[in-house]
């Protein structure tokens, strides 16, 4: 009979200086660990066990959500779906480098460095992945075409090398300065979701100022927010853990805030359904009392919508854009979907917009597409971090 031995578990007086965790008095693996031991380690309980699996198997729930709406979406020739793209990507990754750096962790000191140095790129292309995504899809309308529009990604590029560079550096001053190290580390996960988050807060002051409607979008808004400032906190201050050692051994170390608590994305955005297909939601649907939709990417700020097979009958007319004039006329007797171009050559109007300047060219009305919210794997979705 095959049996399988499990490794021994260690208190905290048993283990090297730069193993301790605060407040954590055992579940300590041994510092020298074979590959095997680490695996076995996480079908046992020990201080990482929770950490390995609240990481690992998110990352399986969002692979299949990517692969859900890779079904739907035109990834490849479709440049609107782009910065969801490498959100989905690097929101699949980043949760499952941080559960193969808790797993390995403990094969040694020099091992355990490097594997939260990966843990810690992984987090900023995850920051990175998020400001793709709001950049796109969350920019207020008054601000696309700006300097901060225009900058937005590039500087979270650069805020994720030199916060990388922070946090793996944080590192090396634990055993003689921990709160120096506590400090750097901490500013290296907070600033990047600051700034990320920047268009979130504009809208949200926004729509506050202007007393809208409070609705699912906004809602969702505020938890996102809530539970990123509430895992910050438990980070930064070691608690529960903290006020009594040894009670949370299993379940207190934590992790800088990761993908399971927040999503960049609030509930109705950027994905809507449509007779069985997502496509990313316009900014209007997100009930924050915007004007107009405004489709964003690197090469073009228009108000525009992209087509697709869902579309159905409504009181907007779709006008081609041409190098200096439009074409619009009134719907058909019997509006039905049509084989459009592709995004961005088709902008949405308002019915009650003023007549184009005339030119040749064919007419046609369109069906918006009903915009019904499609979740996009919120589950905790820059949640507390590896």
């Amino acid at each position: 009979m095959l049996t399988i031995k499990l490794p021994q578990i260690f208190r905290v007086h048993q283990v090297p200086r730069i193993f301790w965790e605060d407040g954590i008095m055992s579940g300590y693996r041994h510092p020298k660990s074979s590959a095997l031991d680490c695996v076995l380690s996480s079908f046992q309980m020990t201080n990482e066990t929770v950490n390995i699996w609240t990481h690992f198997l998110p990352t399986w729930y969002f692979v299949w959500r990517f692969l859900m709406l890779s079904s739907s979406l035109d990834f490849c020739q479709e440049p609107y779906h782009w910065p969801l793209l490498i959100y989905l990507l690097l929101v699949c990754l980043y949760p499952f480098a941080s559960s193969c750096a808790h797993t390995f962790s403990s094969m040694s000191v020099r091992a355990r460095h490097i594997c939260y140095f990966c843990d810690y790129g992984a987090l900023s292309l995850y920051s990175l992945g998020c400001a793709f995504a709001y950049g796109a899809y969350a920019m207020p309308d008054h601000w696309v075409g700006g300097v901060l529009h225009c900058y937005f990604v590039p500087v979270a590029a650069f805020n994720s090398f030199v916060c990388t560079g922070l946090s793996c550096y944080s590192r090396f001053p634990e055993l003689e300065h921990p709160r120096l190290s506590k400090v750097l580390r901490t500013a290296a996960f907070v600033y990047p979701f600051l700034y990320d988050n920047i268009p979130l807060f504009c809208r949200l002051l926004f729509c506050f100022w202007s007393n809208c409607t409070w609705n699912e979008a906004v809602a969702g808004y505020c938890y996102h927010l809530l539970f990123a400032l509430l895992t910050g906190f438990l980070f930064a201050s070691h608690l529960p853990e903290r006020l009594a050692p040894g009670r949370f051994d299993y379940i207190g170390e934590q992790q800088p805030p990761v993908p399971q608590l927040q999503s960049p994305l609030p509930p109705k955005q950027p994905l809507a359904a449509g007779a069985g297909q997502g496509v990313p939601a316009p900014r209007g649907d997100t009930g924050l009392s915007l004007r107009q939709d405004t489709a964003t990417s690197s090469s073009t700020s228009v108000p525009c919508w992209a087509p697709n097979s869902s579309w159905r009958p409504s009181s907007v007319t779709c006008a081609r854009v041409g190098p200096g004039c439009r074409d619009a006329c009134p719907p058909p007797a019997s509006p039905a979907p049509l084989a459009l171009p592709d995004w961005p050559f088709w902008a949405m109007l308002p019915s009650s917009a003023p007549s184009p300047l005339p030119c040749p060219g064919r007419l046609a009305a369109l069906s918006a597409p009903q915009a019904s919210p499609l979740r996009l794997g919120a589950v905790g979705t820059h949640d507390a971090v590896g």
